[in-house]
């Protein structure tokens, strides 16, 4: 006998899980290899890594510039040309790839750092733009809705990596095994990536396209490029306070800014199931009212969910530096401590861009996105001065603050009103409670702040429920999407399908 096939709210809770599992521990990994790194080298080392780290990322963001969310949305709306149209990017992928690693190699030589640490710097942009691959053959994967194909990869990346790093220290590898800890993880994700695409779909042969090359590079310059802007921003800090500062001042700031940066990958996890749902209402001109209803209630759960986080992280912050950093860096508590109450507007935003682009508002996105970078780039040289590595804390919260501030009002004059002060003041009632109760505790142990943490959230449920923060259909259709359990096993298993 079939089963039922997989709904729409079943395959977003599917890949929000699949997602959130493998981004939740995979996070944790990250975290544990940037603290063994803070702790086994000097903090002048660990602002040297930063750097040359920031550095190799802004030429993968330069080489992709959203290509990777461009091919995905294409190979979500032509499933059947797959192999065709992944064909002919992965060929562009290799091209910008080569373009930009020989822009790398022609800079590198005028940085201010010895041999070793230049060479290091190559090594790292090799390593970084080997992800630009990842993200080719990993946008078929989620065009298809195989998040869990995809969360898996990240996850195995992750362990590795944390292995690597670990067995470089020990080795006393010191810069040289963090680089390569990169490096090779990465390659090796590609692979798997590669291998899963192959196997699920069609084996994807590369070949020169110069039309859909066209195509693909046009559609990115506003979509890809507001992706790129907005990734620069969490890189720029660093890279400005490097030049305006001492290293020294870059590994204090660099400290609290990995750590949270750790949780970037939390909202963009969530939000990516959103896209395709947006992007089919968003065609149907009689779908307006459900886009908007779908779009109100997505952002009430980014809210919902950011508010705990930023509480956590804003009364646990002087804990977390002793815990994962040491008392090296406890002077840097009070970036640690705006850092997570940034890190809310950042979170809560993540959606706003994949529903934008489904309006075809790409030019206002990438528009928007400029402005944000160039307010945080100029409040970056304001401050710094002044105020050190708190200047750039400051920007991050003001610049995202302004962001979500911008693109909710566009999306009100589009016809699609939220009333952010409606949606935010339960989820801050309901943290301002936990809040005042954690901070009486949070000088407990660790082995007692794990279940007085716990209980925290499920209090802060309780008031959400108490104060009516989720309405009727809301709570339908979060039990009906939790429903997704037996439709993903009949899938995996080969059970076949019924239709009603």
């Amino acid at each position: 006998m079939g089963v039922e096939p997989m709904k729409q709210s079943q395959r977003i809770v599917k890949n929000v899980l699949a997602g959130g599992v493998a981004v939740g521990l995979g996070g944790l990994l990250q975290l544990g290899a940037v603290v063994m790194v803070a702790r086994s080298v000097s903090v002048s080392d660990f602002g040297i890594y930063s750097f040359i780290l920031a550095f190799a990322v802004f030429f993968q963001l330069l080489a992709d510039s959203g290509l990777s969310n461009i091919l995905m949305r294409e190979l979500a709306k032509q499933p059947d040309r797959l192999a065709e149209i992944l064909g002919a990017a992965l060929s562009l992928i290799w091209t910008l790839s080569i373009a930009v690693e020989l822009i790398i190699l022609a800079i590198v030589p005028f940085l201010n750092f010895s041999l070793e640490v230049k060479l290091l710097t190559l090594a790292m942009g090799a390593a970084t733009l080997s992800l630009f691959h990842c993200a080719g053959y990993g946008s078929a994967l989620r065009s298809q809705e195989d998040n869990e194909l995809h969360a898996l990869g990240f996850l195995i990346h992750k362990v590795l990596f944390c292995a690597l790093i670990f067995i470089g220290l020990r080795m006393g590898l010191a810069l040289v095994g963090i680089v390569f800890a990169h490096l090779i993880p990465n390659v090796l994700l590609c692979f798997y990536y590669r291998w899963m695409v192959v196997r699920r779909y069609a084996r994807p042969k590369m070949r020169i396209d110069l039309a859909m090359w066209k195509y693909l590079l046009t559609n990115s310059i506003p979509v890809g490029g507001a992706t790129m802007v907005r990734l620069l921003a969490q890189q720029v800090d660093v890279m400005i306070l490097s030049w305006l500062s001492d290293l020294r001042t870059v590994g204090l700031f660099s400290g609290p800014y990995r750590i949270s940066m750790t949780l970037r990958f939390i909202p963009q996890t969530l939000a990516i199931p959103l896209y395709p749902m947006y992007s089919r209402l968003a065609m149907d001109p009689e779908a307006k009212e459900q886009l908007h209803t779908a779009y109100t209630r997505s952002v009430r759960f980014f809210v919902v969910a950011g508010f705990p986080v930023a509480t956590l992280f804003l009364i646990f912050s002087s804990k977390m530096i002793t815990l994962l950093l040491g008392d090296k860096y406890q002077v840097a508590l009070p970036a640690m401590q705006l850092l997570g109450v940034a890190f809310l507007p950042f979170f809560v935003s993540s959606p706003f861009p994949f529903l934008l682009t489904a309006l075809d508002k790409q030019r206002f996105l990438m528009v928007s996105s400029l402005f944000s970078l160039a307010l945080r780039i100029g409040l970056n040289f304001l401050l710094i001065p002044f105020y050190g590595y708190m200047g750039p804390c400051i920007a991050f919260f003001a610049s995202e603050t302004v962001m979500l501030i911008v693109w909710s009002d566009k999306l009100h004059r589009l016809g699609f009103p939220l009333g952010l002060v409606k949606v935010v003041w339960k989820p801050l009632v309901a943290s301002g409670c936990i809040g005042v109760a954690l901070y009486f505790v949070k000088g407990l142990s660790l082995l007692w702040l794990v279940p007085v943490t716990l209980l925290a959230l499920l209090v802060y449920v309780g008031i959400l429920l108490l104060l009516r923060a989720f309405s009727e259909s809301d709570l339908k259709l979060a039990r009906e999407g939790l429903g997704f359990l037996r439709p993903f096993l009949a899938k995996w298993s080969g059970q076949p399908a019924t239709s009603k």
